[in-house]
């Protein structure tokens, strides 16, 4: 069967409040949780369920487009990927 499709992330009154890149990315994105088949790299000291952002276009390939900010400089740093 088909993945329900996630609640947005942003609304439209959100708009206001982000640039218009942003907001875009933003609407590309939606929830995901941390597993253990995520533990690899940096990520080793996570916990399982930690809340996460995902591609909504590459979100169930392994390994993609899955991202787990676990502070304020992981947010800001452009060196990070999904």
């Amino acid at each position: 069967g088909s993945v329900p499709e996630a609640p947005p992330l942003v609304l439209p009154s959100d708009k206001r409040n982000t640039t218009a890149f942003t907001f875009h990315l933003i609407t590309q994105m939606q929830p995901c949780v941390f597993t253990e088949a995520d533990r690899l790299g940096r990520r080793r000291g996570l916990k399982v369920g930690f809340a996460g952002l995902a591609c909504r276009h590459c979100f169930g390939a392994y390994g993609s487009g899955r991202f787990f900010p676990s502070s304020v400089k992981t947010m800001s740093d452009a060196s990070k990927t999904l």
